[in-house]
């Protein structure tokens, strides 16, 4: 605690707003994906939501590398209508995929 006091007030002022600040950020990653047709659309994956142009799907879990998400999830995870693995920027939604990419 003594080593606290001797701190300019200045920098624990600077250094106190910078804690604060993160405590409110809300993360968040928008995608550009493109069906084999080449129809396009954004996507944001905004905490536990995944929103598209027409409509925000709920976070249902996730089993290995592909993450689950629906409007109202279903008692088995993997029967989600909507899956998207990170990694490879794979979407598929309703049994058609769509390939994207991040922003």
């Amino acid at each position: 605690m003594r080593s606290l006091l001797r701190l300019p007030i200045p920098l624990i002022s600077v250094c106190w707003a910078f804690c604060l600040s993160a405590c409110g950020r809300v993360d968040y990653t928008t995608w550009k994906c493109q069906d084999t047709d080449g129809q396009k659309f954004s996507m944001i994956l905004k905490q536990a939501q995944m929103i598209l142009p027409d409509t925000t799907y709920t976070h249902c879990g996730a089993l290995g590398e592909v993450t689950y998400f629906a409007n109202e999830c279903p008692a088995l995870t993997q029967d989600a209508q909507v899956r998207f693995i990170p990694s490879q920027g794979k979407l598929t939604i309703a049994n058609k995929d769509y390939q994207c990419t991040a922003l």
